[in-house]
């Protein structure tokens, strides 16, 4: 009995002091895994593939891989005709409307084990390409935002994006404007608050630098990466975890550092970066890339052609900092919305691609190569 009571009073000086801890500092921890992936969810039968991927399959494969990850925060791009698969695979009660399958919806989507308010999407205002060049002009791209409640009372702003996705100089500097279009849009809408922003930006550091710097490259995508975010108090988790936070290295570096070409595994088109704000604050625990390939892949690539961004965030929390939006709008499916919306995308689509016919013939075939 005296040794239980010794060990009972042991246990209540411990967590007195934790309590003692906690009172004097104000702050509680909690940590926070995210994900960001492009799905690859276009509706290309598995015979028509170069690597017969089944997307269905690789779909529900996904959310299986992203559930045992343990994963709080899954932010998708390329979330197009599968999106139902993934929804339902998923072990998280939140989610983001789908705008819709391929050609019609953006393909951007957020899930979270945690309430998500104020849903808000935007489409790029500049884009290249309607028959070449990504045909980024016939795809509505953009970004999607939303407000994530990660503990009672405590907020941060989601972001997941795609920019246009090819490199001749029109797409360059599409990105340019994309990024600076995003980050006007951050500080008038986010103010001061604590974010998380990923997605497929279709930008690396060191590829792109080294082509800017040897003359192929006329704008300097890295630099819009560094003045848009990162010199706005945005750090970039696969920097910071695995090269230091220096953002000046080059392409020579990584191939001495992996020993081949540009892999899956370093420095790639995408990215999670995080602020603090309104009470949060984050320390980076880990940032790497995950295939998430698994043995039920039975064709001869992974389960999507991008690697997912992997990032386990530790939040210290002010509760006496923290703020709420003014409103807390939870997202409603709206079909007649919904209709009128993918109508308007069809139907503006349809125009572009008509109008750059004449081109398309004038040009003859070069398109192609």
């Amino acid at each position: 009995m005296k040794k239980i009571l010794c060990v009972l009073l042991a246990i209540g000086l411990c967590v007195g002091c934790a309590v003692g801890v906690c009172a004097t500092d104000g702050t509680t921890q909690k940590t926070l895994n995210v994900i960001s992936f492009n799905v690859d969810g276009l509706p290309i039968p598995a015979a028509l593939s170069s690597t017969k991927r089944p997307a269905r399959t690789a779909t529900k494969l996904i959310a299986e891989q992203v559930n045992a990850a343990d994963c709080d925060i899954l932010c998708v791009q390329e979330d197009f005709n599968y999106h139902t698969a993934l929804r339902r695979n998923l072990a998280m009660p939140y989610a983001t409307n789908t705008s819709g399958p391929a050609v019609v919806g953006d393909g951007l989507n957020i899930f979270s084990r945690y309430p998500i308010y104020n849903v808000a999407r935007e489409g790029w205002e500049s884009a290249y390409g309607v028959f070449d060049c990504g045909s980024d002009e016939l795809t509505p791209k953009g970004f999607l935002c939303c407000t994530v409640e990660i503990a009672d009372g405590v907020f941060v702003d989601v972001y997941t994006l795609h920019a246009d996705a090819w490199e001749d100089d029109a797409s360059m500097q599409a990105k340019a404007d994309q990024f600076d279009q995003l980050s006007r849009w951050i500080e008038g809408y986010s103010a001061d608050r604590a974010v998380i922003l990923t997605g497929d930006f279709n930008t690396n550091y060191s590829v792109f630098r080294e082509g800017y710097r040897n003359g192929q490259f006329k704008v300097d995508l890295c630099q819009k990466l560094l003045d848009n975010f990162v010199n706005k108090g945005f750090k970039d988790a696969w920097v910071e975890y695995n090269n230091g936070g220096n953002y000046d290295f080059t392409y020579g570096e990584m191939y001495a550092r992996y020993g081949c070409e540009y892999p899956r595994v370093w420095d790639t088109l995408d990215h999670v970066y995080y602020r603090d704000g309104a009470g949060v604050s984050f320390d980076l625990v880990q940032a790497v890339y995950n295939d998430f390939d698994c043995e039920e892949i039975t064709w001869p690539g992974h389960l999507s052609d991008h690697a997912a961004v992997c990032v386990t965030l530790n939040c210290t929390i002010d509760p006496e900092a923290a703020s709420a939006p003014q409103t807390l709008k939870k997202e409603v499916f709206n079909p007649i919305r919904y209709v009128a919306e993918g109508t308007f995308r069809i139907f503006r689509t349809l125009w572009v691609a008509l109008t750059h016919i004449p081109a398309l013939i004038r040009d003859g075939l070069d398109w192609l190569k």
